[in-house]
């Protein structure tokens, strides 16, 4: 019984000595690892996907309402590892991006964006493109677009709305003047599902057209739609004219 225990004795003495060793064995590897001159210089970094683009904003030329504008932004991957698109949002449902999903590093990607200025006539439009990325230190980058749209007319006013008694006469006249840079002339007028609620008369003054509009329901109800007036000018055929009614 005395030899077994002195043999177990010595088991276990050989098993904690070789557990001091290599503790003591990491431990030093860890310091020289620690002090090795690759971590201690600044050439030891991450290999990591950098974003970049040398024009994030894209600035357009004054152009007509209704225009239809396209433009390539260009994305570079300045970093030694693979660059993700993992998103892109427009600001308005006015505009669509088609964009590469994958771009290697030292090469460059494509962000293919669509702007319908119609609606934005007499502004500037602007919109703000937001790329997600698997870039750690841009994960959201940011592009523009921007420009002002012309109208092609003033409407004054902008829109009809009739109000009051059925009983009443109901008459609006909207002047519609011509931007100067944009001469054209009316050709017709479309009143789509509103032909029975109202009577349209056309009139032209020098330059200036006047648009007299007449309420026809004599019963109390409500409508709502828009007339189109039909120009000859190449780059916007229509304008869009809203009408409402609420009569008691």
């Amino acid at each position: 019984m005395f030899t077994y225990l002195k043999r177990l004795h010595c088991f276990f003495s050989g098993i904690t000595f070789a557990l001091m060793f290599c503790a003591s064995s990491f431990a030093e590897d860890t310091f020289f690892f620690q002090q090795s001159p690759l971590l201690q210089s600044d050439e030891f970094t991450p290999v990591v996907p950098v974003i970049g683009c040398d024009s994030p904003i894209f600035q357009f030329s004054r152009v007509i309402d209704g225009t239809l504008i396209e433009h390539t932004f260009y994305i570079k991957n300045d970093g030694d590892a693979l660059l993700k698109i993992l998103k892109v949002k427009t600001g308005c449902g006015c505009s669509t991006a088609n964009f590469d999903t994958d771009i290697e590093p030292g090469k460059t990607g494509a962000i293919a964006l669509k702007i319908d200025t119609g609606g934005y006539g007499g502004t500037i439009y602007e919109d703000e493109i937001i790329l997600e990325t698997n870039d750690p230190h841009t994960p959201v980058f940011k592009l523009k677009a921007k420009g002002p749209v012309d109208s092609l007319a003033t409407l004054t006013p902008k829109g009809v709305s009739f109000k009051g008694k059925y009983s009443d006469i109901h008459k609006t006249i909207v002047s519609i003047e011509p931007n100067a840079d944009y001469r054209f002339q009316i050709t017709g007028i479309d009143q789509e599902k509103l032909k029975d609620k109202i009577k349209c008369t056309l009139e032209k003054q020098n330059d200036t057209y006047q648009l007299t509009i007449l309420n026809l329901m004599k019963t109390p109800g409500r409508y709502w739609g828009k007339i189109i007036l039909q120009t000859d000018h190449p780059k916007q055929k229509n304008i869009d004219l809203w009408i409402s009614a609420a009569l008691k």
